[in-house]
């Protein structure tokens, strides 16, 4: 498989403090990426750096074979690289379809006037969004709360509705920011099977950041380490669960978690 992102040398400095150091990843296409390392390892400036929401002091960030170091978040989504976040983004008072509608948007073809006088060209395209929005819904298991208030649903089916709304871009490559986080047993063994399914039906390439070890272990298809801001370990998960270093990074008298 191919690279679809590739990172390379990568610096973020915040003030006097180096929160990446020459950090490397490739992400190959098709492919489920986690990366992990213990609290405070730059695992969340990595993903803002690659959706270019932090800009790096050093180093190059590629994907789909172009050089997107220097362009903005917008254009990077634009491209088909989607991001979650740690904390829910969620539009409590609208309904769950509107929401999962705004990750529609930017494949419309209406503009600021057609949305002003609500153009037949307006109104056809907002059809066709709410029939994606309803069909991504449907598939993350949420058809039936499309018309509920967003801010009502349970923290989990938040969760599934920030997913639905990502996919509803249609992305190439899914950036996932601790999806699992206040997610229990039950939900996160549910939200593996989804990102599985996302992945084998969708065809979407992910990059996971999370830090159940359980999950990450299950559903991955190559595991990038970093402690400290720097790369520690690459590898199938197998082998990254072994690696001494991974282990003392975790465990040992250092551990930072």
């Amino acid at each position: 498989m191919s690279s679809l992102l590739a990172m390379r040398g990568v610096t973020v400095r915040f003030g006097g403090v180096v929160a990446l150091a020459e950090v490397d990843l490739d992400v190959a296409l098709g492919s489920i990426t986690s990366i992990i390392g213990p609290n405070g390892a730059g695992k969340t400036t990595l993903l803002g750096v690659a959706s270019g929401m932090v800009q790096a002091a050093a180093g190059a960030v590629s994907f789909l074979d172009r050089d997107v170091s220097a362009a903005p978040a917008h254009a990077r989504g634009a491209a088909g690289m989607v991001r979650t976040f740690q904390n829910l983004e969620v539009f409590s008072n609208m309904t769950v379809l509107e929401n999962v509608m705004t990750g529609c948007h930017r494949h419309v073809g209406y503009g600021v006037v057609d949305c002003l006088l609500r153009t037949g060209r307006f109104r056809r395209e907002e059809r066709r969004c709410r029939e994606h929005a309803l069909k991504r819904l449907d598939f993350v298991g949420l058809a039936d709360k499309a018309e509920s208030r967003a801010g009502d649903l349970p923290y989990g089916l938040q969760r599934r509705m920030e997913i639905a709304r990502a996919i509803a871009a249609d992305p190439t490559l899914l950036l996932l920011d601790e999806p699992a986080a206040g997610l229990n047993t039950r939900e996160t063994q549910a939200l593996g099977e989804l990102i599985t399914a996302i992945r084998e039906s969708q065809g979407v390439t992910i990059v996971l950041v999370e830090h159940d070890m359980d999950l990450v272990m299950r559903i991955s298809d190559a595991v990038m380490v970093l402690k400290e801001g720097r790369n520690l370990a690459v590898g199938p998960p197998e082998a990254v669960q072994k690696d001494p270093e991974v282990i003392k990074a975790y465990l040992g008298e250092d551990d930072e978690d």
